[in-house]
C-alpha cells in the first residue's frame, strides 16, 4: 500500500515538475545566464511542491506502461516551453525597441557583453532588459507569471491533447503585438532620426568639404541619450502595461470573470 501511494506521488510531482521546470528556464531574470542552472531547478522543485496540492485534481491517473508515461511527460514539457515562449515573445518587443533605439541615436556598435544572454548586445538593449527585469520583480509582476502557470492547468488539461492550432495562433498573434510594440516604443527616436538625418543632409549639400559624419556624430549620440533619458521611464511604463495586459491574456483567455 505504501509503495504504491509513494508511486502515484512520485508520478504526480513528476508531471508537475516537468511542465514547471521548462517554464523555470524560460521566465525573464529567472533565465538569465548569471543565475546558476541549479538554482533555476532547485526553485522549481520548490515551486512544484507548493503548486502540487493546487493541481492534483487535474493530473491523470499513472499510466499502466512506460509509453505512456514519457509521452505524459513530453507533452508537459511542451507546455511548458510553450508558456515559456509566450514570455520570451512579449520581451521581445523590448529587444527590437532596444536596437532601433540604438540605431538612432549612432550607438548601434557600442556592444557590451549581456548578463543576461551572456552574448555581445547593443549596450541600450541591456539597459531596456535589465530595468524592465527589475521593474518586473520589484512590482510584484513575476505574481502573474507564477498565477499564469497554476492557471494553465485549467487551460492545459495534462493528458488532453493539446490545441496545436490555438498555440500557434496565439504565438503568432504575440509576434504581431510585440513588433507594434517595440516600433511604438522606438517611435520617438525614428522622429529623431528622420529629423537628424534630414537636417545633416541638408548641412553636407551647403558644405561638401564639410565631413559631416564626423561633425554631427558626437551630437547625434547627445541628443540621442537625452531624449532616451527623459523617455525611459515612460517607455517602460508603456512596456509594462503590454506586459501584464498579455500575461492577464494569458492567464484568462476568455475574458470570463471568475
Amino acid at each position: 500500500m505504501l509503495q504504491e501511494y509513494l508511486a502515484v506521488n512520485v508520478f504526480n510531482f513528476l508531471l508537475v515538475f516537468a511542465r514547471l521546470s521548462v517554464v523555470f528556464l524560460l521566465l525573464p531574470g529567472i533565465s538569465a545566464a548569471y543565475v546558476p542552472v541549479r538554482l533555476r531547478l532547485l526553485f522549481a522543485v520548490m515551486v512544484t511542491m507548493l503548486v502540487l496540492p493546487l493541481v492534483h485534481s487535474t493530473l491523470p491517473p499513472q499510466p499502466a506502461n512506460a509509453a505512456g508515461l514519457v509521452g505524459l511527460v513530453a507533452t508537459e514539457a511542451i507546455i511548458g516551453g510553450f508558456l515559456g515562449a509566450v514570455v520570451q515573445t512579449i520581451m521581445a518587443a523590448l529587444e527590437l525597441a532596444g536596437q532601433m533605439i540604438s540605431t538612432a541615436t549612432g550607438m548601434a556598435n557600442a556592444m557590451v557583453d549581456d548578463p543576461v544572454t551572456e552574448e555581445q548586445s547593443s549596450i541600450i538593449i541591456g539597459l531596456l532588459n535589465l530595468t524592465a527585469v527589475a521593474i518586473i520583480f520589484i512590482s510584484g509582476v513575476h505574481h502573474f507569471m507564477l498565477m499564469a502557470m497554476v492557471d494553465s492547468y485549467n487551460l492545459f488539461a495534462p493528458g488532453a491533447p493539446l490545441f496545436a492550432l490555438d498555440m500557434l495562433n496565439m504565438v503568432a498573434r504575440l509576434l504581431d503585438d510585440a513588433f507594434y510594440m517595440g516600433i511604438r516604443l522606438a517611435a520617438p527616436f525614428l522622429v529623431f532620426e528622420m529629423v537628424f538625418q534630414i537636417a545633416s543632409g541638408i548641412l553636407a549639400r551647403l558644405s561638401p568639404q564639410l565631413n559631416v559624419f564626423f561633425v554631427v556624430l558626437p551630437l547625434q549620440i547627445i541628443l540621442g541619450l537625452s531624449i532616451l533619458m527623459v523617455a525611459l521611464p515612460t517607455l517602460i511604463l508603456i512596456f509594462m502595461g503590454f506586459f501584464d495586459t498579455n500575461l492577464r491574456t494569458l492567464i484568462n483567455p476568455t475574458g470570463i470573470v471568475r
